[in-house]
């Protein structure tokens, strides 16, 4: 048996740690994840946990012996959790130009966007996060899984065939998960980690609109210029929605997710 290990992942600064745990935090599916203060553990398999805690400008990343042989994929799924690369000087110097913008980037620098753990994961919970709070959405992620996962988030097969929607969900909601599962198992995740080939592709499902698809096309595809313009948050930040909430957001190309963030920060636990 291999030996656990410890790795540091840098984290390009400016790098607001607080409000992405807090974000995370806020989204943690217990039995699966933990987030407390900064550090977040996540369950990779049966009873094995690994932890990234920050510590200084990095993250220290714990696996253990027993999923040694995965630390590279962990690294690289904690990369994209963490918007590690994310050049936070450009970014907010960019979005500092925007008047609205200005005071909170101030306030906030260094604020990124999160990502997912798993491509199909994050997809699915965007879909339950339709129209409800996430507190909500957080509290279906877990019932989910206890219904048909196993050692984590259930996998593509289990919710292809699955009636989702037994979990407490709209039955066009339920049929909307299981269409993204068939879809994964037949062609991958790779169109989940495109942002055009994601939004039109939930965009072709009965029961998915816009917002659905710009939050993933935001979160799962990794678009920095996503923007959700009909999502509560910003619609309340903004007291505008739809083309006008488009036309404030046009000045923030190519970042306007980032800018959500911003928009978000009242939101974000």
């Amino acid at each position: 048996m291999g030996h656990s290990g410890t790795f540091s992942l840098p984290v390009r600064r400016p790098f607001n740690a607080s409000l992405l745990f807090t974000f995370l935090q806020g989204r943690a599916v217990p039995g699966i994840e933990a987030v407390d203060g900064k550090r977040y553990r996540r369950r990779i398999e049966g009873d094995v946990w690994i932890e990234a805690k920050m510590i200084g400008g990095a993250l220290q990343v714990h696996i253990p012996a027993r999923a040694a042989a995965r630390a590279p994929d962990v690294i690289a799924r904690l990369r994209r959790l963490f918007d590690a690369d994310a050049d936070s000087d450009a970014i907010d110097g960019h979005l500092a130009k925007h008047p609205k913008l200005a005071p909170r980037v101030r306030a906030e620098p260094g604020i990124r966007v999160p990502g997912v753990w798993d491509p199909f994961e994050g997809a699915v919970r965007a879909v339950l996060g339709q129209q409800v709070s996430v507190a909500r959405a957080t509290h279906l992620a877990g019932v989910l899984w206890e219904r048909f996962g196993a050692d984590g988030f259930p996998d593509p097969q289990a919710l292809a065939e699955a009636e989702v929607a037994a979990i407490g969900l709209p039955g066009m909601r339920g049929r909307a998960i299981s269409a993204i599962a068939r879809r994964v198992v037949d062609d991958g995740v790779g169109w989940l980690q495109d942002p055009e080939s994601l939004r039109a592709a939930f965009l072709e499902i009965p029961g998915l609109g816009p917002w659905t698809a710009e939050y993933a096309a935001m979160r799962v595809s990794r678009d920095a210029d996503a923007f959700p313009d009909s999502d509560w948050g910003v619609v309340k930040a903004l007291g505008l929605k739809g083309a006008r909430a488009r036309q404030w957001a046009e000045p923030c190309r190519p970042w306007r997710a980032y800018a959500v963030m911003h928009l978000w920060c009242p939101q974000a636990a």
